[in-house]
């Protein structure tokens, strides 16, 4: 087995495969919980992140640290902790990332340029926008515009609802802690679907561990930075990693006809379906999207 290597101050790209290859970020409330809990712990281990893409399947991060045990820590701690909330969220037991994550350490600019590139165009890469900014879970938006995704928030004219989310929200922040499922879906309970968008913009900036700032030191500004993924989507040469040739945003559409349509009444339910019923749902969203066999099968937690 590669002995992990680490440099102290350098930064790292650390790469994780979900178990199985199978789906787990689904839904906004996905990506909002991991978000939440993935900086709570950077905070609190110390560890500067400047970049990170979670992808339906798999996460990428560049991150710098001063030791092995920093790191390892640091992946467990959020690895750990996003997988026991989300299992709870869905009644499930289990792993659900694989219990060995990649790690390569990158030296001189071009490197670490070539790095955040990687790193940030994976939405690109796997067709779910066109440019890096475009690719919400990136985080990149957030670097010039604390409400990307989002009217700005009033609130002299807020709802009652919103306006108690936020308090509650800051609260949660202020507290130490990351944002549990529960807390999330009571929160956006009778919101209007601008005021979720709004609580989720909110809930972004307020954890938001990202040093944009650090990062466009290696590129002279955001704008050169920006300009740079446009024109170069990085590479990974120390790392093997395992690749999809097809698009992620199939995942998408498979949601879509599965709740628009009545099949499920939330994604949550789909790891605890019955066999019998994945398999019926699988034979319909092959007839009706563009999903691949392979693809139907992580999404559906098929083996």
């Amino acid at each position: 087995m590669k002995k992990r290597r680490v440099i102290p101050g350098e930064v790292n790209h650390v790469y994780q495969r979900t178990a199985g290859g199978v789906v787990v970020f689904y839904s906004l409330t996905d990506y909002l919980v991991f978000f939440t809990i993935f900086s709570t712990v950077a905070r609190q281990e110390e560890v500067t992140v400047l970049a990170l893409s979670p992808m339906p399947d798999h996460l990428h991060n560049a991150c710098r640290v001063q030791s092995k045990e920093q790191l390892e820590r640091f992946v467990q701690r959020y690895t750990r902790a996003f997988a026991q909330e989300w299992n709870k969220s869905r009644g499930r037991k289990g792993s659900l990332f694989r219990r060995k994550f990649g790690s390569v350490p990158k030296t001189g600019d071009n490197q670490v340029r070539a790095l955040i590139n990687y790193v940030n165009n994976n939405g690109p890469e796997r067709k779910l926008c066109r440019k890096a900014e475009d690719y919400r879970w990136n985080f990149l938006s957030y670097a010039q515009d604390e409400q990307p995704y989002s009217a700005p928030c009033r609130l002299a004219s807020a709802s009652a609802g919103l306006r108690k989310a936020l308090a509650e929200m800051h609260a949660c922040f202020r507290a130490g802690r990351w944002v549990r499922y529960a807390q999330l879906d009571r929160w956006m309970k009778g919101l209007r679907r601008a005021e979720v968008q709004q609580l989720a913009d909110a809930i972004v900036c307020e954890w938001n561990v990202l040093e944009y700032a650090d990062a466009a030191s290696y590129y002279g500004s955001i704008a050169a930075m920006l300009r740079s993924f446009h024109g170069n989507a990085g590479s990974e040469d120390g790392m093997v990693q395992e690749t999809d040739p097809y698009s992620d945003s199939v995942y998408e559409e498979c949601t879509r006809i599965l709740l628009s349509e009545g099949y499920i009444g939330s994604v949550r339910q789909i790891p605890g379906l019955p066999r019998k019923v994945k398999l019926q749902l699988g034979r319909i969203l092959l007839g009706r999207t563009n999903a691949k066999p392979s693809q139907l099968r992580k999404y559906l937690h098929l083996p």
